[in-house]
C-alpha cells in the first residue's frame, strides 16, 4: 500500500564529502546534486544552515515591516529604504526597512506569539479528545510558534526588487500586464520573480514548555528520579531556546522546544524541499511514512507484510478482524516511532559530516537558553522526506509533510504545490483564496491541500492573455507585506506604473 510513498530518492552512487568545512555531493552527481541526491542534499543543507546559525537570519517580521518605507529611487531619496546604505552593526535595526538580523551585534528579538495557547478543554484533556488521539500533530499545530528564517542572499533580492511592500507587488503584476498588452513579451518575462540560486529559507516550529509538559513530550525528571532543568525528553532531548519576545500583545515568553522544520533552497527552479521531525514526536511517520535514503537506516521489515528496505519507515498498521478473510490494513496513529522498534541508526557518512562541521559534538547542551551548533540534540531530528518535483516520472503526485507543521492534512501535504500558489494580484494582495487550500475535507474534517502539478488557471486568464496572479517564486512570506500608504478597502493608496527593479 505504501508503494507510491516509499520511492528511493537518491541515486545509488550518491556520495558526500567535506572539504574546508563545506559539505558537497561528490563524483558524477555533483552537477545535479539537488535533483539526483535529494536526501543527501537535504542533510547537507541542514548541516550548512546549522553551521551558518540560521537562527540569526532575517525573519518574516524583519523582512516585511509593519510600517514600511518606500524603496529609494533616483527620484525618491529621503524617507526611503536604501539597500546600498552602510550598516552599523552597533546600531538598532531598522523598523521600516528589510533587515538581516545577523548584520547587527544585538539582533532584533524573536517574537514569542504562538498560534494560540491551550484553553481549559485542551489543557485538561477534555476537549478534542478523539482528534487529539487520532492526529496529535493537529492540536500542536494550532498551538505552535512558527518562525521563518531567510538567508542574506534571499533578503537582498527581496529588498532590491521592492518585494517587501504591497505597492511593489501590485506594481509588478500591473507592469506584467501592461507589457503583455503592449506586445512586449520579453518585458513580461523580465518581470517574473526568480530568487538567486543561493537563496535559502528555514521554517522552524516551536512549542512552549507548558504545552510540551502537558502533552507529556518532555519530563521534569529522569527515569532515576533526578531533576531535568529545564525539563526535556530524557532519552531524546529536544532543541531548546528561551524566547523573551518583544513585549507585543499575545507574547508568551519562556522556553520553546523545536519539534519540526520545513526548509528549502533555490538549487532547483522549483526549489529543493525537505522536512525534519524530532524523533519522539507522536505520529512522526503516520499516514505517509518517513523516507530517508542517506542519513539514517531503518529496519525495512519492521512492519509485517512487506520489506521496504533501509530507507523507509512505513506508517504503523494493524489488520482489522471483522471479516473471516481479507482483513484490511488500518492505520494505527499517534504512537511514537521509537528507534528501538524502527531500527534507525545514523549512517557513518552523516556521522562523519556532522563531526567535521562541528554539529552535535558537545556531550551536553551547555546553555539551554540559546541555540548552538554543537548541541547534541541535533542528533534527535530525522528527515521526513524531500520534494524536487510536482509528480514522479510515473505521474504520481509527490508529497511530504511534518505531523505538526501539516497536522490534520499530512496525508495530502505537498510543500512544492502549496508554495507554487504564492502569488499577488494587481493590488499586491494574495492571488489565491487560500494557502494551498482545496475543497476536499479530510476524514477528520480539516481542509486538505493541493497536490501535483499547478493549474494554469490559477495564474492566467486566456484571451489576452492576462496575468491574474503573478507568482512570487514559492514564497508565502508575501502575506506579511504591508502598504507604505494605506488606502481604502484594504488596498494601498496608489501603485507605481512600473516596479523599480535593481539588479542583484
Amino acid at each position: 500500500m505504501m508503494l507510491f510513498r516509499s520511492f528511493v530518492q537518491d541515486d545509488s552512487a550518491c556520495e558526500v564529502g567535506v572539504t574546508d568545512g563545506q559539505a558537497a555531493i561528490l563524483g558524477a552527481n555533483a552537477g545535479s546534486a539537488a535533483a539526483t541526491c535529494p536526501d543527501a542534499f537535504a542533510w547537507i543543507q541542514f548541516g550548512e544552515a546549522i553551521s551558518q546559525e540560521w537562527w540569526n537570519w532575517g525573519i518574516d517580521q524583519t523582512i516585511w515591516p509593519n510600517a514600511p518605507l518606500p524603496l529609494c529611487t533616483a527620484t525618491v531619496t529621503t524617507g526611503c529604504c536604501d539597500p546600498n546604505a552602510p550598516i552599523d552593526p552597533a546600531a538598532a535595526p531598522s523598523a521600516n526597512c528589510p533587515v538581516y538580523r545577523a548584520d547587527y551585534t544585538v539582533p532584533s528579538p524573536l517574537p514569542a506569539i504562538p498560534n494560540g495557547m491551550p484553553g481549559g478543554s485542551a489543557i485538561n484533556h477534555r476537549g478534542m479528545l478523539l482528534d487529539d488521539q487520532i492526529d496529535p500533530g493537529r492540536l500542536l499545530r494550532d498551538l505552535e510558534l512558527e518562525l521563518v528564517f531567510r538567508n542574506k542572499p534571499m533578503i537582498d533580492y527581496i529588498y532590491r526588487n521592492d518585494l517587501y511592500t504591497r505597492e511593489g507587488f501590485g506594481a509588478r503584476n500591473r507592469a506584467q500586464n501592461a507589457a503583455l498588452n503592449a506586445g512586449n513579451i520579453a518585458g513580461a518575462h523580465a518581470l517574473e520573480v526568480r530568487f538567486p540560486v543561493d537563496a535559502v529559507m528555514v521554517k522552524a516550529d516551536f512549542l512552549h514548555q507548558d504545552i510540551m509538559l502537558d502533552q507529556e513530550l518532555i519530563s521534569a525528571t529522569a527515569p532515576d528520579g533526578t531533576a531535568i532543568d529545564p525539563p526535556n525528553n530524557p532519552a531524546y532531548p529536544y532543541l531548546t531556546v528561551w524566547i523573551e519576545g518583544d513585549g507585543s500583545t499575545g507574547s508568551v515568553p519562556g522556553y520553546y522546544y523545536m519539534v519540526a522544520m520545513t526548509n528549502a533552497s533555490k538549487d532547483l527552479p522549483v526549489w529543493h524541499w525537505y522536512a525534519m521531525e524530532h524523533v519522539a514526536n507522536r505520529g512522526r511517520c503516520d499516514y505517509i511514512g518517513c523516507n530517508d535514503s542517506y542519513g539514517y537506516q531503518a529496519n525495512g521489515t519492521a512492519q509485517a507484510g512487506a520489506d521496504f528496505g533501509p530507507s523507509y519507515i512505513p506508517p504503523m498498521m494493524e489488520l482489522n478482524n471483522d471479516k473471516t478473510s481479507g482483513d484490511d490494513p488500518l492505520f494505527v496513529t499517534g504512537q511514537v516511532y521509537d528507534p528501538a522498534s524502527t531500527g534507525e541508526q545514523i549512517t557513518q557518512s552523516l556521522a562523519d559530516m556532522f563531526s567535521v562541521l562541528g554539529i552535535a559534538t558537545a556531550p551536553v547542551d551547555s546553555d539551554p537558553r540559546v541555540i548552538s551548533g554543537d548541541d547534541p540534540a541535533w542528533l534527535n531530528y530525522r528527515l521526513k522526506g524531500t520534494q524536487t518535483t510536482f509528480n514522479t516520472a510515473g505521474g504520481v503526485p509527490t508529497g511530504t509533510g511534518a505531523t505538526v507543521t501539516e497536522g490534520g492534512f499530512v496525508n495530502t501535504a505537498s510543500c512544492i504545490t502549496c508554495h507554487s500558489q504564492a502569488s499577488v494580484d494587481a493590488n499586491g494582495a494574495s492571488g489565491m483564496q487560500g494557502v494551498g487550500a482545496s475543497w476536499r475535507p479530510s476524514v477528520l474534517g480539516y481542509a486538505e491541500v493541493v497536490m501535483g502539478t499547478p493549474l494554469m488557471s490559477w495564474f492566467y486568464q486566456n484571451g489576452g492573455p492576462s496575468v491574474s496572479a503573478t507568482q512570487i517564486d514559492f514564497v508565502w512570506g508575501i502575506l506579511n507585506a504591508q502598504c507604505v500608504a494605506a488606502g481604502a478597502n484594504g488596498d494601498c493608496a496608489s501603485y507605481p506604473d512600473a516596479p523599480t527593479i535593481i539588479p542583484r
